[in-house]
């Protein structure tokens, strides 16, 4: 897989200068009747977005496809009556220089993330105030791991036991003897069972033992370190201000919103696609209305999760079938509420929690003030999917009661305002991907690999080293460009 899409190309992108003039309605589009075009690019999230503005700044004819009835992919943001909150990316980092570029010339509102409020715990059967943790009977962590906060874990055993030096090199056949299962790779190297079971609740993952250790080295390998004195500071921290990670105002949608801005043609909304067909001269979609399109080129960036589900003529078979058919993706879930009352200051704890129960964790997240005006509870893997049985309203209102059982301050003191899960959402079936114990030799050089040079692939499960967002916006740009190379 190309390392950037832009280097030793004639058409390299030229970011600076870029106008900021268009904003949410004032561009005119192109919103004619499409029946065959150059590009058909299946799947309107930032990859998709990124491929169809690359390609029309080249002056090719583009058609972007999206399933749902708005843009964003799983840059998704719940807007209710009560506020509004991110369900997936939250943040954008200072390396992202490709998603930048566009976002810079939409003029997007960026903001300085706000912070959210330190974790309370609620581990063993016992409440522990952060302060207490290390001397607490409920903490049976071993040895040196006992001084570390439960959430604080992952990252600085699983970088202490990081065998990747080079990010771009994680694949070499020397690291490849690290795609096994992570849990076994982290015991074999000294990490307690108590250790393990903490860090698989807060894990971005299906379970640790679902997770190549490699893939999980290649997650932190490729983010930024800083301490916090003499600690390194933990997963879900993120600098602030103009060398660090920034949110959007009102949510990353609008930054989707304010981008899809700078496409020259209208994006089909609405209308999944439900069959693709590969010739040796172009290709064609099917979609839920009948409509067909033709184009020479097909950049298809939904997931794999989905994608099984689209009818591809002729199949694929072999390695890329198995890759389409396997790729494994995470569930999360979130149940958002709002504080009514400050129960925090009625028990003494820090406002977020860390749980070893069905409801694993609560950011309790500030507002510009400062002060705590939302809490996201987030569940994964088999929580998750627990949760994802029940009614939007009964699965509120279980949270709520697990909460309230487990810190009584909190009783008569949240108000539920909505819930999202990933794995229910049909045109996406998963938060993200997830290599599993041998993907990373057996799955991974079959992800991006096009179909019958007319169908490529791009979106966050076909990346190589590059992170969040940006991975996304990288992959876009990617098969962008190889089309461009190759069509054009």
């Amino acid at each position: 897989m190309s390392k950037s899409p832009f280097m030793a190309n004639r058409r390299q992108v030229i970011i600076g200068g870029l106008s900021a003039a268009f904003i949410a309605g004032c561009a005119p589009r192109n919103t004619r009747s499409v029946t065959e075009t150059d590009v058909l690019v299946i799947g309107g999230g930032i990859a998709g977005i990124s491929a169809a503005l690359r390609l029309e700044a080249e002056g090719v004819n583009v058609q972007l496809i999206e399933a749902d009835k708005q843009l964003g992919g799983r840059c998704f943001t719940l807007r209710t009556a009560d506020g509004t909150f991110d369900c997936g990316a939250s943040t954008v980092g200072p390396n992202y220089g490709n998603l930048l570029s566009y976002a810079y010339e939409a003029d997007v509102p960026f903001i300085a993330p706000p912070g959210k409020e330190k974790f309370s715990y609620h581990i063993n059967g016992q409440f522990v105030h952060p302060d207490a943790w290390e001397g607490s009977s409920a903490n049976r962590l071993v040895g040196n791991e006992r001084s570390i906060l439960p959430e604080q874990l992952e990252f600085p055993i699983l970088m202490r036991n990081n065998k990747i030096k080079d990010v771009t090199k994680w694949n070499s056949e020397e690291m490849l003897s690290y795609d096994v299962a992570l849990d076994r790779y982290l015991k074999e190297n000294g990490v307690s069972d108590e250790a393990l079971r903490l860090i698989d609740l807060t894990s971005n993952t299906m379970g640790l033992d679902q997770t190549s250790a490699l893939f999980q080295m290649r997650e932190f390998a490729g983010i930024d370190t800083p301490k916090k004195g003499d600690k390194v500071r933990e997963v879900y921290d993120a600098s602030n201000g103009p060398a660090g990670f920034y949110n959007v105002k009102g949510g990353m949608l609008t930054m989707i919103e304010r981008i899809a801005t700078l496409l020259k043609t209208e994006p089909m909304l609405g209308d999944p696609v439900v069959a693709i067909d590969v010739e040796k001269d172009g290709a064609s979609v099917t979609m839920a209305s009948g409509k067909k399109i033709r184009a020479k080129s097909i950049i298809c960036t939904v997931p794999y999760s989905v994608l099984r589900s689209i009818a591809i003529t002729p199949a694929p078979t072999g390695p890329k079938k198995a890759a389409i058919d396997d790729a494994l993706y995470t569930l999360t879930t979130h149940v958002f509420f709002i504080p009514t009352k400050p129960y925090w200051e009625d028990d003494g704890h820090p406002a977020g929690l860390v749980s070893d129960d069905v409801v694993e964790r609560v950011m309790a997240n500030h507002d510009e003030n400062g002060k705590v005006s939302w809490l996201d509870v987030w569940m994964n893997g088999a929580a998750a999917a627990k949760l994802d049985t029940m009614p939007e309203k009964e699965m509120m209102a279980f949270v709520q009661a697990r909460l309230e059982k487990m810190r009584p301050s909190m009783k008569g003191a949240i108000m539920p305002v909505g819930a999202y899960s990933w794995g229910q959402n049909e045109f996406v079936k998963g938060n993200k991907y997830i290599m599993r114990p041998g993907d990373a030799r057996g799955m991974f050089p079959w992800l991006a690999e096009p179909y019958m040079d007319r169908l490529r692939f791009a979106g966050e499960h076909t990346r190589d080293y590059e992170a969040g967002l940006e991975a996304a916006a990288t992959s876009g740009m990617r098969e962008a460009m190889a089309y461009l190379d190759k069509f054009a």
